[in-house]
């Protein structure tokens, strides 16, 4: 059964420790590649279950369709990276921009697995924890609805030549393998 005073809670406490922790916003070159973190939150239920400012886009999901979809298939379908595959070239940086409601992470990951809210990784059968790349702290990767951060790879970027995994540690379903090729 869901808790929604559990959820409200993990949730608010995860949401209110990363907009304090923000990633810092860079503006992204034209030329670059663009992933976008997507989410289709209706903001007068998202608010009303998890607090204000928990959903601040103009989505039409609501918090109950959005609890049923993962109760039913373990992804909340509207709630993605997008594109989840992307090649890039060493050398280059990965624009990562958040066109949706919500606040979420770009975290690379060692392997896919569950996140910061327990009742979403239940729900979406993310029951082994995903563990952060080495070096990768998640309070930093969070990126609030409208924000953007850059992607480099070469000299101290996190991307590295092969193939990078990259999660939402608050929507655990949500997930992008990023390629960097060398050639």
């Amino acid at each position: 059964m869901f808790h929604r005073r559990f959820f409200a809670f993990s949730l608010g406490v995860t949401l209110s420790m990363g907009l304090s922790l923000a990633v810092p916003l860079t503006s992204a070159a034209s030329d670059q590649q663009v992933l976008e973190l997507r989410d289709n939150c209706d903001p007068a239920t998202f608010n009303a279950v998890i607090g204000p400012g928990a959903c601040v886009g103009s989505g039409t999901t609501t918090f109950s369709e959005f609890i049923a979809e993962l109760q039913e298939d373990q992804v909340a379908s509207d709630w993605v990276f997008d594109p989840d595959e992307v090649t890039i070239h060493l050398g280059e940086s990965l624009a990562v921009r958040n066109t949706g409601g919500e606040t979420h992470t770009f975290t690379k990951v060692t392997a896919f697995g569950g996140g910061l809210v327990p009742i979403l990784n239940q729900l979406s059968g993310n029951t082994v924890p995903a563990v952060p790349a080495p070096g990768v702290n998640v309070f930093a990767t969070f990126v609030p609805a409208g924000g953007h951060t850059t992607a480099s790879s070469g000299p101290g970027g996190i991307l590295t030549p092969g193939q990078n995994l990259f999660e939402c540690f608050i929507h655990p379903w949500m997930r992008a393998v990023v390629t960097v090729e060398t050639d």
